[in-house]
């Protein structure tokens, strides 16, 4: 692709080249107009692979899944090394929970539970979606349940949930790729795909999904990525990538790793909040 392009460019430019020397000569080239440059230029150059038919993960009734996330940056401008994971849990009910644990999960609660965090290093951060709102629940010493008053309160969290990063990394602008072959992932069988990186990249930042372009906008860099697509379903099920740049939801900047995979589709798991949110904190 990359020759393609190079290939593509140095046409244009010969054109061009050639048409201001026409100009220049006051000789009319109709085999070569202005009309036919303008033509030249703007037609659009299709991105390699193809398209990945795809389900969109939206159309099950209830799922689980699980994102890790590698890092080595910085964050908030301090050197940070280290991981995130996220466990997802949806059902029929309107219910979902969200818990994130790992070595950076202070730097996430800190955005989530203000100053409750200093009180305490929490193990881990669930968040509740019930249908009479939202519930954070940082675990530490003692279990500290908050129902956020701003709307925007739990948005790192739920950046960083499953389905919001499978949704946006296997988009329709962005699921196109090489078809490698039908293989087994956890016992299902699926269909394994490698999108390559720049392709991704550019696709990304002329998206129409604003979440997917200003992703795309803060990075510098995309590898290849593997998705792998349920056989039977259509949906994806797992996608692994490895990116360079900034990731707002951690105020960071550097590498980092994305892991995501569903672990149960359909299962219909029960959500019920915990006891230390009969009184929860309000802030």
């Amino acid at each position: 692709m990359k020759t393609t392009n190079q290939m593509l460019s140095a046409v244009v430019a010969l054109a061009v080249i050639a048409t201001v020397a026409f100009l220049a000569l006051g000789i009319t080239g109709p085999a070569f107009s202005t009309a036919r440059l303008t033509a030249l230029v703007a037609q659009p150059t299709p991105p390699p692979g193809d398209v990945i038919p795809l389900e969109p993960i939206a159309g099950l009734t209830s799922l689980n899944a699980t994102i890790k996330l590698d890092v080595n940056g910085l964050i908030n401008g301090k050197r940070a090394q280290g991981d995130l994971n996220a466990l997802l849990t949806t059902n029929d009910q309107g219910k979902s929970k969200v818990t994130v644990s790992g070595s950076l999960l202070g730097d996430v609660a800190a955005q989530v539970g203000g100053s409750l965090v200093g009180l305490f290093t929490p193990s881990k951060v669930d968040l509740y979606k019930v249908p009479d709102g939202v519930y954070v629940v940082v675990n530490g010493l003692f279990p500290v349940c908050v129902k956020p008053d701003a709307a925007d309160a739990t948005e790192a969290l739920d950046e960083l949930s499953p389905s919001s990063m499978l949704n946006m990394l296997t988009g329709s602008d962005v699921a196109r790729g090489e078809f490698i072959g039908e293989e087994t992932l956890n016992g299902v069988p699926v269909k394994h795909y490698v999108i390559d990186g720049d392709t991704f990249l550019l696709a990304a930042q002329n998206s129409t999904d604003p979440k997917l372009k200003e992703f795309s906008d803060a990075l510098w860099s995309a590898e290849d990525a593997d998705l792998f697509v349920d056989a039977k379903g259509g949906y994806p099920v797992a996608f692994r990538g490895n990116f360079s740049g900034a990731f707002e939801p951690l105020n960071f900047e550097g590498d980092f790793g994305v892991d995501i995979e569903l672990t149960g589709v359909n299962t219909n798991t029960r959500v019920d909040l915990p006891s230390s949110c009969n009184k929860p904190i309000s802030r």
